[in-house]
């Protein structure tokens, strides 16, 4: 059986309205806080989303 990799659960926040828009797995190996391009739907654009605190 294969063993389970630790992963964390990570609120992902736009950068520029605040706002919570989308939640993702986060391994223990990655060091800082993740960072991803994705669409805000309060922005309706592209915009960065970064981890937000728990």
């Amino acid at each position: 059986m294969a063993k389970k990799k630790k992963q964390t659960m990570a609120k992902m926040q736009c950068e520029s309205c605040k706002e919570v828009n989308y939640f993702t797995h986060k391994t223990k190996n990655v060091e800082g806080k993740l960072s991803l391009k994705k669409h805000c739907s309060t922005c309706r654009k592209h915009t960065t989303h970064k981890e937000a605190k728990k």
